[in-house]
Order: C-alpha cells, then structure tokens, then sequence
C-alpha cells in the first residue's frame, strides 16, 4: 500500500469517527432531551469536538438527525428481510421479522420517536419518513405477490394495499406503544403476529388450499 493510499485511508478513517461519534451523541441525547430543545452545542459537546467541525458533516441538527436515523431503518430492513428472503416456514419468517424490529424499535425508541415527531412539522424529514415506510410497503407488497403466486396467502389477497395497511398499522404501534414505552416488545409482537398472521397465512392456506390450480 503506498503512502498516498495510506494517508487517504487514514482520513477517511477519522472522517467516518467523527460523523459516528456526532451519531451517537445524538443518540444519547434524545434519550433525556426532547429533539427540538437540542443544541448543535449540546451534540458537539457530548460528542466531544468543536462545533466548526459539525458543519464539515452536517448543515444542521435536522441533518444530522436524519443521518442517525438512516442507518436505524437501514438496520430495521435488515430484520424484516429475514421475511422476504429467508428459509423456512414463511409464519415463523414472519415472527421472527417482526421480533428483531420491534426489538430495535424498543432499543432506538427515543431516536425514531423524534424521527416521528419533527416529521409531523418539518418538510424535509417528512419526506425522509414517508420514504423508509414506503420503501418497506413496496418490499412488502413485491413479497407477496410473490406469495400469493406460489399459494402461501390467501389468492384474492391484494398486494399493494394490504402491505400498505399492515406497514402502516406496524409503524403506527410502534411509535405508540413502544417508543412511549408502554408496552415491550415482545407484547407488541404478539398482537401484531396475531393480526399479520391472520390477514396472511389464514388456516385453510397454510394447509394449501389457498393455492392456485
């Protein structure tokens, strides 16, 4: 590796240890403060460099909230893709999807809660939002079309609109119940299984006779 190569490695190394650390100070943060009342300050502080260097990664909080944010979705389409393309019974995929997202949900409650709030009232991370729950409705309703082609949902079963309202109703519970804290997840998980298993994976398919002939 030659020493230019070296150098260049060697900042982006920093560079990515400094936007993490602005990340998870955010993180921190919202644990204990409402998203509106933190500073750049405060994030510069906890992340311990100077505010100068926040505005060589970020333009604004907004900003940065929404970098934080991004890799917790991105994580959240990681658990639900065990659904959509993993092996095994597609129920069980099913749960265990729902299981690991509700888990992190609970654990990030605080970070998505904001996510939430600020989008009720701020275009750009309305945007932001719409968009990571749509791009999970429209794996959603690619997913079972391709269920309902090989007869595991019920055939009359209309993708688009059902992973419209099944994501939404998720997103929604979610945001209610376990970013408040009222409930675990593992209590949320046992509703929303029940209701998700009962719309997709109703008995008569399971034992096949949803299947097309």
């Amino acid at each position: 590796m030659s020493d230019v190569t070296e150098i260049r490695d060697g900042r982006r190394a920093r560079r990515e240890s400094v936007r993490a650390a602005l990340c998870d100070a955010l993180l921190d943060l919202v644990e204990q403060t409402p998203f509106k009342d933190i500073s750049i300050d405060d994030v510069t502080r906890a992340a311990g460099i100077k505010r100068s260097a926040f505005y060589v990664y970020f333009s604004d909080k907004r900003d940065l909230l929404i970098a934080t944010a991004s890799e917790t979705a991105e994580a959240l389409y990681r658990e639900a893709d065990r659904w959509w393309n993993g092996e095994g019974p597609p129920e069980d995929r099913l749960i265990e999807a729902l299981t690991g997202m509700a888990e992190l949900y609970e654990h990030h409650g605080s970070l998505l809660r904001a996510a939430t709030e600020v989008s009720t009232y701020d275009d750009e991370v309305r945007v932001f939002w719409r968009g990571i729950v749509e791009r999970f409705i429209e794996a959603t309703a690619a997913h079972l079309r391709s269920e309902r082609s090989h007869g595991r949902v019920p055939r009359g079963l209309e993708p688009q609109p059902t992973a419209e309202s099944l994501v939404w109703m998720a997103e929604r519970c979610c945001y209610i119940y376990l970013a408040s804290g009222e409930r675990s997840a593992r209590e949320l998980v046992e509703s929303l299984g029940a209701t998700w298993t009962a719309a997709l994976y109703p008995a008569p398919a399971r034992r096949g006779e949803g299947r097309d002939r």
